[in-house]
């Protein structure tokens, strides 16, 4: 049965420049049709001078959240309500949670990469690490 959108469906998407490129919105709504969840995941191509105006939007829309990609991480961490003690130490987010009208920014890239080490049997606690690239 296809998915139909509806006044009551959840808005959510990824905000970066460029995202035509993404597989996310395809990966985000086969996953929302199969569990049966009322949401919706679009890209929208953003600049970073035009962050403020979609951070805006996000409220406005009432959408429940966004990822964020390059280059807006930095600059969408200015605009948001609250941020996670990891957001606030590397001033950036890629997650944005809106509870009703109060949006959190999270930074969740270092805890993946994390998890995945230790799901790989890599340790890294008292070890330096250099990542190269993302």
């Amino acid at each position: 049965m296809e998915k139909r959108i509806s006044g009551h469906t959840g808005l959510l998407a990824l905000i970066g420049s460029p995202v035509g490129h993404s597989g996310s919105p395809a990966m985000y709504n086969y996953s929302f049709e199969k569990l049966g969840l009322d949401y919706a995941y679009v890209a929208f191509d953003i600049k970073e001078d035009k962050v403020k105006d979609a951070i805006a939007a996000m409220k406005t829309f009432n959408m429940r959240g966004c990822n964020v990609t390059m280059p807006d991480k930095v600059e969408a961490a200015k605009y948001m309500d609250e941020l996670s003690p990891a957001a606030q130490i590397i001033g950036a987010v890629n997650t944005i949670v809106n509870d009703n009208g109060k949006l959190t920014g999270y930074i969740t890239d270092g805890e993946g990469f994390v998890h995945n080490l230790r799901d790989h049997g890599i340790e890294i606690k008292g070890r330096k690490i250099t990542v190269a690239g993302g």
